[in-house]
């Protein structure tokens, strides 16, 4: 008998496994995390604040008012509760990119991460950073860098993960 439970447990492990290389929180070539809980990135030096549309304009006048910091602005997909992770493979390829680039920075950065919601509150045409003309939103995830009052640069959907375009955004 235990070795029948040894052997379900060994199955249990590689079904787990391969689950987490499909939904990208392993890299396969190091069998490293690429993604961390929301929980755990709370605990960074970098500031982070979290907002959605309904409670977006008040958070955003106070990041808009705060001086001596390189601002942020990062749009992302929710978190799907049935499988715990964004519903947007974009978004969990990139925040752990991002998240650790910006921690790097010499610079006292502040992160405004705003979700957008569920994929079919996002999909609607006049969700309200799709029309909000200071934004411009196509896609997610998306980091703005906010400057002066307006954007000073962004990187969109495919592009949000690539360590040189961050870097480059951050100088």
């Amino acid at each position: 008998m235990g070795r029948v439970k040894l052997a379900l447990y060994l199955l249990i492990f590689v079904c787990i496994s391969e689950r987490l290389l499909r939904l990208g929180f392993v890299n396969r070539e190091e069998q490293i995390p690429v993604s961390l809980p929301r929980k755990y990135l709370r605990k960074m030096p970098l500031k982070m604040v979290d907002v959605t549309p309904s409670d977006f304009d008040q958070a955003f006048e106070k990041f808009n008012s705060e001086n001596g910091r390189i601002k942020f602005i990062l749009f992302l997909a929710d978190i799907d509760p049935s499988t715990s992770v964004s519903w947007c493979p974009d978004c969990v390829r990139a925040e752990p990119v991002i998240y650790k680039k910006l921690e790097e920075s010499s610079s006292d950065v502040l992160l405004l991460r705003a979700y957008v919601g569920d994929r079919p509150t996002w999909r609607t045409p006049n969700h309200p950073w799709r029309i909000d003309s200071r934004f411009n939103l196509k896609g997610v995830p998306t980091l703005v860098r906010w400057e002066n009052g307006s954007v000073q640069g962004r990187l969109e959907d495919h592009e949000a993960h690539v360590q040189s375009k961050i870097e480059s955004l951050l100088s």
